[in-house]
This record gives structure tokens, C-alpha cells and sequence, in this order.
């Protein structure tokens, strides 16, 4: 069982981040793919994200429960994690996109950013945008 708070964290995130109106759900839809990526620590990411522009404002980490993963939040629409197995990313990606809102990942070899605005940061991450 994953933790509560981190996937309550997760799935309020994604929430959060669904367009107003719109409803999601249902199998990923991947977009737009860069170049494959991956990253040895959140940490990474997270300063890769902001020297691409992205804003994280208030870093906290969070607590990933029972995934084998680092993760954390910039705020409260932008969530990061990159896992030490990376077969777990399938089931994060299933996850958030069987809520009833629209999802907006980014998804590279080992890590996913849960941002409203992936798209914007597919040439300097790597990855693939997938929303459902």
C-alpha cells in the first residue's frame, strides 16, 4: 500500500493542475516526445526545471511511501520524482490519468513532473508530455 499522504499529495496535485471544465480519464494519451531522459536525484530535475523557466517557489519534499523514488513540490500545482525503479512510472502515469480530471505529466526514463504546463519544458527536460 502506498503511503496516504504522498499519494493524497499526488492525486490532489493532479487534480489541481485539471483545466477548468474539463474532464479526463481514461488511457494516457502521450503529445509530444523529446529527447529520452533521466536523472540521478529530484534535486536534478527540480534545478533543471527552474533554469528552464519553471517556478518552484517552496521546495518540500515529500514522502513517497511505498514507491522507490525521491520526490517533492515546488507548489501547489507542480509535484517532482524520479524513482530508482523505473517501472514503477507506469503506474504513477495510470494512476493519475484514471481521475476524473485532466492530467498533465511530463514523463522521462525515471522521473515524472505533474506541471500544468508540460509542454513548455519538453526541449530542455527530454521526455513526453502525456495528459489523459
Amino acid at each position: 500500500m502506498k503511503s496516504r499522504s504522498f499519494v493524497a499529495t499526488t492525486l490532489a496535485l493532479v487534480a489541481s493542475a485539471a483545466l477548468a471544465g474539463c474532464a479526463g480519464g481514461g488511457e494516457p494519451i502521450p503529445t509530444i516526445t523529446g529527447t529520452p531522459s533521466s536523472y540521478e536525484s529530484v534535486e536534478s530535475i527540480r534545478d533543471a526545471f527552474v533554469a528552464a523557466g519553471g517556478a518552484c517557489p517552496a521546495w518540500e519534499a515529500i514522502d513517497p511511501g511505498d514507491y522507490d523514488a525521491e520526490a517533492g513540490r515546488c507548489d501547489d500545482s507542480t509535484v517532482i520524482a524520479v524513482y530508482k525503479d523505473p517501472a514503477e512510472l507506469a503506474d504513477v502515469v495510470k494512476r493519475a490519468t484514471e481521475l476524473a480530471t485532466e492530467t498533465h505529466l511530463l514523463v522521462g526514463e525515471n522521473w515524472v513532473l505533474n506541471t500544468p504546463n508540460p509542454q513548455d519544458f519538453v526541449d530542455a527536460l527530454g521526455g513526453t508530455v502525456v495528459t489523459g
